[in-house]
């Protein structure tokens, strides 16, 4: 195994694969994303200008337990540095508003929920696909687990068949959901990933919805595709299958960009400049995936850096 690579069990071979071809072609590691956040305020004869500690305290209180801090927190915490900040309320247990959930995981969970279960579409979902949809979710936080995975097994859950009836919604949902940005015209065909996928019974009416367990419940028929264009073709690669097509939208460069870009604006309040910090999205993707997809490595990254601490009025 690769020095800084790492992967958690349950992992596929297929994730493991494309996790050691991505990280193959990263950079090797060199400055950290706040370094190099620093170095560019320097060559512009500026620097980084900390919040207050009372104001850092609660900025870190807020976004990680979505409560103001006690009284205590400032006591304790007294002359901490960010990162110290950052693991004092990463590490909270349960409070009387998280309902039995740690903190840290039931603010992500629940900004987690507006991108992936409830926006960008009215079509009805069963209840019990959006509790497996927030348990896969909860196992970012509370366990570490691998992003990727999770995006390969979102891509083909009932939660996303059942949302997107149709092989262009599905190609443009998982385009905004995972790589930051809508499909563009070229890309259309890259609904065809998803036409072997045909309902288990068709019959069942609305009214069984929540009665009927077959209701909304779609399998993969390769008989299906004799009819129906079932080949996608993503950025003059092609995928025969639909595993097939979402091992070329993940092992795409976007897709670790777009998550670096949609962790850095929940965090920080506004979008990673692209012109302005190359540099800090390429070392934020090398060590995202090197982690293993871990997101709270990536949150830890960017909520520890000088973008972040630095006093903002906005904030």
């Amino acid at each position: 195994m690769a020095r800084g690579l790492h992967w958690h069990r349950g992992m596929s071979v297929r994730s493991i694969t494309v996790l050691l071809v991505l990280a193959a072609a990263l950079p090797a590691r060199g400055e950290t994303a706040d370094e190099l956040i620093r170095k560019y305020l320097e060559q512009r004869g500026t620097s980084a200008q900390q919040a207050k500690h009372s104001e850092l305290v609660r900025r870190y209180a807020i976004d990680l337990t979505g409560v103001i801090p006690a009284e205590a927190d400032l006591t304790a915490l007294e002359g901490k540095t960010p990162r110290e900040l950052f693991a004092w309320f990463k590490a909270k247990g349960p409070m009387p508003h998280t309902r039995g959930e740690r903190p840290y995981v039931w603010v992500n969970l629940l900004l987690d929920a507006d991108h992936f279960l409830f926006s960008n579409s009215t079509q009805f979902t069963q209840v019990r696909f959006i509790r497996e949809f927030n348990g896969e979710l909860r196992k970012l936080y509370a366990d570490g687990a691998s992003y990727e995975a999770f995006a390969r097994w979102a891509l083909e859950s009932q939660n996303f068949l059942s949302r997107f009836p149709s092989g262009a919604d599905r190609s443009n949902a998982a385009f905004f959901l995972f790589l930051g940005r809508h499909s563009l015209p070229a890309e259309v065909p890259a609904g065809n990933m998803w036409n072997g996928w045909v309902l288990r019974n068709a019959a069942i009416s609305s009214g069984q919805a929540e009665t009927n367990a077959d209701y909304h419940v779609y399998v993969y028929q390769a008989s299906a595709c004799a009819t129906s264009l079932c080949t996608a073709r993503l950025w003059s690669k092609t995928g025969s299958t639909p595993k097939e097509a979402i091992d070329l939208m993940l092992a795409s460069t976007m897709f670790a960009e777009g998550t670096v870009d949609r962790y850095w604006q929940r965090l920080v309040g506004r979008p990673l400049p692209g012109n302005d910090f190359p540099d800090v999205r390429r070392e934020l993707v090398r060590g995202f995936v090197q982690s293993g997809w871990n997101v709270n490595w990536l949150v830890e990254e960017i909520a520890t850096s000088a973008a972040y601490t630095q006093e903002m009025m906005f904030r």
